[in-house]
């Protein structure tokens, strides 16, 4: 019987083991990432926490696709409505104590980015296209196939849709006029390819980044005699399961560490080390969490807003109302301008995303189709509950999240024994 399971196709296994966990699913994939994140951070020896190198790399001078245009590209990705809203459902729905798993599972994971990110840039193609996609064909052809097929579901379905949701959400006018605009503004960049995909969000991401964390900080300063206690809140409020599970996979989906969609953004740079590029994506995580996502819960934290009651929750109405009772009517326009330019920028990175897995599936390189579906689904998301949407990419993240760290665990060799 032993020798019969070790014999069953990988690709298989997998899928049986996912479909015997059912509501168990988000718990067991959350697992499989810390312990695949402790055990890389310790094979690491934690060098893939030194962020000084990482602002060193980011600031050099390249040709092509530089360092820095990679690491906006997945900046583009993660900080979407995952930082400014998913973070804020998060504390809803999980309490105040998600906050602290957030900061613990990015800590833990971000190992597994530096190792995807690694073997990314080994095994991209000529054209610097690569990610999970490539790497795990390495050993088991069915399971990459698989893995971008679901990708390629979950990213129309799910983690583009949710960000022109967001926007209609957050301009309250009519979605229908959302939606057009979405699409117009989405159309112009996609059609140019990934230079065009990397220059827009080069300049959007380093603009309203700063713009967003100076007015959080504003914030912040003037309420800091409560920073403390709030600090104080988060731990205590954090050992419970509930907020385990719920800041856990919010942390997943915001960072996107251990999916492998950072892996894609790496294999773009003209920068061919991979441990200088793995420490760009760990960079990229870092500062989504313990930047944006933080400044964020902290913002709405500081507002009687979790105290309200709003039925079809998307998250971004909690954030806006906090940026309101501080700031007034600049606060609600700080708020528009980000999310906005953040969740456009997630949306034309995220097509580049799956312009690569559906290449992979379909070895072709024209991508009209491809493109005319994602400005159609975009389009419905701005009149679809978001509630849905968010219930829908929970459970994508955890089954891409479990397919490609196993995979991490299964190439391990290729990374510290052939010591890329």
């Amino acid at each position: 019987m032993d020798f019969f399971v070790i014999k069953i196709d990988i690709f298989y296994f997998n899928f049986f083991f996912i479909y015997l966990i059912g509501e168990n699913m988000i718990i067991v994939g959350v697992l499989i990432l810390i312990i695949s994140g402790i055990y890389f951070s310790i094979k690491l020896k934690f060098k893939h926490l030194n962020m000084i190198k990482a602002l060193k790399i980011i600031s050099r001078k390249e040709d092509g696709i530089s360092s820095f245009q990679s690491l906006c590209i997945s900046l583009a990705s993660r900080i979407g409505v995952g930082s400014l809203s998913g973070v804020i459902l998060a504390i809803y729905i999980g309490g105040i104590g998600s906050i602290f798993w957030m900061w613990v599972i990015t800590l833990i994971c971000s190992s597994n980015t530096m190792i995807e990110s690694m073997l990314s840039i080994k095994y991209r193609n000529k054209k610097n296209e690569g990610g999970p996609f490539y790497y795990i064909g390495i050993f088991s052809n069915k399971m990459a196939f698989c893995y971008a097929l679901i990708f390629i579901v979950a990213y129309l379905g799910g983690f583009l849709t949710i960000q022109s949701n967001t926007i209609a959400k957050v301009l309250s006018i009519n979605p229908i006029i959302t939606g057009l605009v979405i699409v117009l503004f989405t159309s112009l960049v996609i059609f140019k390819g990934l230079k065009g995909i990397a220059n827009t969000v080069s300049k959007i991401i380093p603009f309203v980044a700063i713009i967003y964390i100076i007015f959080c900080l504003l914030i912040i300063f003037k309420n800091i005699n409560m920073i403390g206690n709030i600090i104080i809140s988060i731990i205590n409020n954090a050992f419970n399961i509930k907020s385990f599970i719920v800041g856990s996979t919010k942390a997943i989906f915001s960072t996107e560490a251990g999916i492998g969609t950072g892996a894609i953004a790496s294999a773009t740079s003209s920068n061919s080390n991979p441990n200088e590029q793995g420490l760009v994506q760990v960079f990229g995580i870092f500062f989504d969490t313990f930047v944006v996502s933080t400044l964020t819960a902290f913002v709405v934290i500081l507002s009687p807003v979790i105290d309200l009651n709003i039925p079809n929750l998307n998250g971004i109405e909690l954030t806006r109302y906090a940026f309101i009772y501080h700031l007034g009517g600049i606060g609600s326009l700080i708020l528009i301008l980000s999310i906005i330019l953040f969740a456009y920028s997630t949306i034309i990175s995220g097509y580049y995303y799956l312009e690569v897995a559906l290449k992979y599936v379909t070895k072709k390189e024209k991508m009209f189709n491809l493109k005319l579906i994602t400005i159609v689904l975009l389009f419905i998301s701005t009149i679809i509950s978001p509630s849905f949407m968010w219930n829908y990419i929970d459970i994508f993240v955890c089954i891409l999240a479990i397919i490609n760290t196993i995979s991490l665990i299964m190439l391990r060799k290729k990374v510290f024994n052939d010591k890329i």
